[in-house]
């Protein structure tokens, strides 16, 4: 399963080492309770982080885009920590790197969702 985190108010899916290639065989165990989460993360702040992921296709991405719209229509915010060189080059061959902010590590992905005192 994804690990399903909370820190700082804010809701991170972790896909483990387990997920190295997210591909529909290994992610349609947890689309659903994906799905679940982010209609009721609250507030509707996540990150997706893709630390261990080397790959991934269109499955993946449709699936993030799902999540994405789900979030953003309560107003909230998706954001990437982790993404590999090779994934990066996935999104941009979909025209799409520019929908989600990316951070390099799931830290700073954190600090960018810190509210100014």
């Amino acid at each position: 399963m994804v690990n399903i985190l909370r820190q700082r108010d804010i809701t991170i899916l972790d896909f483990g080492p387990e997920y190295l290639s997210l591909d529909e065989s290994n992610l349609s165990k947890v689309v659903q309770q994906i799905v679940e989460v982010a209609k009721h993360a609250t507030p509707p702040l996540v990150i997706v982080d893709l630390s261990h992921t080397e790959s991934f296709g269109s499955f993946f991405i449709q699936f993030l885009i799902r999540i994405w719209k789900l979030i953003k229509k309560r107003g909230g915010q998706l954001v990437l920590a982790g993404l590999n060189e090779d994934c990066l080059n996935v999104l941009k061959r979909s025209k799409i790197e520019s929908l989600w902010q990316r951070y390099p590590t799931r830290e700073e992905a954190l600090d960018a969702f810190k509210t100014p005192e």
